[in-house]
């Protein structure tokens, strides 16, 4: 088994927790409460522990930037990596103010602190604080502690069970199931896949969340392919047809964002399966089309609406909102960083759950936004080490072999 771990010391801080050096352990308590803060967002808490929500966030976000900050001043990186993070920061600053909408600020700025982070880590934080909420909010629901929201779509009961959407019910539940699968990577996939597929009966029960079910039974397949295949010249085949996909999702994406025609069969077709997510994209790009630094829809005419409620912006697909949203710019900054670390790792032949997750996580970013969130695609904090900062190394010690390499980043 490869151990390739992303293991670059923060400064000569001590260790606390084991081996986790402080600045490690400024990271996860950061990512931790930045989680946390996400799902205050996304339920419908109006207080915790009898503090306002919205006050609450705020105190977080301060917290959360100042433990950055420190993790950032502790780590080692040349000139041109602090340059280099200085700019992603700077741009994804003017973005949010741009745009009214901090994902990517806040990715940027765990993008550049992440050097010495283990995946795993992020992967076991991220299933304690989904099972948390997974537990906390629907039982909060049912007692009637915090509101329940039910939405009818086509005649079909759909219940958020706390959360401000029935499809955050999915998310939550693919996230806990997606962190299972990279803890667990390296094992056989039986458990994974049977968790998977009760995980879709339960959202299309539940949420009848389609495009979230149907998302869990790929990470199935996906977890087998990277289980059963073993020879070397295969895995690198299958490697660059993975990056070869992520770009023909990113090309489509915005193909059908500019061109979408409900007139051609198969734009319509597509939309109706996609939820109508190609009408919506297309729309707000024919709205307000592209900007450079972020784009704000408060003030625009409203496209959408759910049980009666207006929405100002609702772009699930997570490269249209990307660019719709954050702008050229922005975006471009992540697509090249994305691609640059998709090309590097196969350049590398690595075939670990790093990999695995963020081809993961690019599928899923064809119906849905968690491609550009951080507390969802953590797997993205591996940019920083990889490609911001020279004197991170990349650690391919052979420490032994099981049914296929890859448990990295423990």
């Amino acid at each position: 088994m490869s151990d390739i771990g992303i293991n670059g010391k923060t400064g000569n801080a001590a260790s606390v927790i084991g081996c986790m050096s402080i600045g490690e352990f400024v990271f996860y308590l950061a990512y931790a409460l930045y989680f946390f803060s996400c799902i205050l967002d996304r339920t419908t808490f109006v207080e915790f522990l009898f503090i306002p929500v919205s006050l609450l966030s705020n105190i977080l976000s301060l917290a959360i930037l100042c433990l950055l900050i420190f993790k950032f001043i502790l780590q080692k990186a040349s000139v041109n990596g602090w340059l280099m993070a200085a700019l992603v920061v700077l741009v994804g600053f003017v973005s949010w103010r741009n745009s009214q909408e901090g994902w990517l600020f806040w990715l940027a700025l765990f993008i550049v602190c992440s050097e010495g982070v283990k995946l795993n880590k992020l992967a076991f934080i991220s299933l304690v604080l989904s099972i948390m909420i997974l537990v906390i909010a629907p039982l909060f629901a049912v007692s009637g502690i915090i509101e329940n929201l039910i939405l009818i779509r086509s005649g079909i009961a759909r219940q958020s069970l706390g959360f401000t959407h029935p499809n955050i019910f999915g998310m939550y539940v693919i996230l806990a199931c997606t962190s299972i699968s990279v803890l667990r990577f390296g094992k056989t996939p039986l458990f994974q896949s049977m968790l998977l597929i009760s995980a879709a009966i339960l959202i299309l029960v539940v949420s009848d969340s389609r495009s979230t079910a149907i998302l869990a039974v790929f990470q199935v397949l996906l977890l087998f392919v990277f289980y059963k295949v073993e020879n070397k010249r295969l895995r690198r085949i299958i490697s660059i047809s993975f990056v070869i996909a992520v770009v023909l999702i990113v090309f489509i994406s915005f193909y059908f964002m500019v061109n979408y025609n409900p007139a051609r069969s198969i734009d319509s077709v597509l939309n109706n399966l996609l939820s109508g997510r190609l009408r919506l994209a297309h729309g707000y790009y024919q709205m307000k089309g592209l900007s450079l630094f972020g784009t704000n829809y408060i003030d625009s005419p409203v496209i959408y609406w759910e049980n009666g409620k207006p929405y100002h912006f609702v772009v699930d697909n997570a490269y249209c909102h990307l660019i719709l949203r954050y702008a050229i710019i922005p975006s471009a900054l992540f697509i090249i960083g994305l691609f640059s670390l998709l090309i590097k790792m196969v350049r590398q032949n690595q075939w670990d759950s790093l990999l695995f997750g963020i081809v993961l996580m690019s599928v899923y970013g064809l119906t849905e936004t968690l491609g550009v969130r951080i507390e969802c695609n953590y797997f993205l904090f591996a940019i920083g080490p990889e490609l911001l900062f020279s004197l991170s190394k990349v650690d391919k010690r052979e420490v032994g072999f099981q049914k296929y390499a890859g448990v990295p980043h423990e």
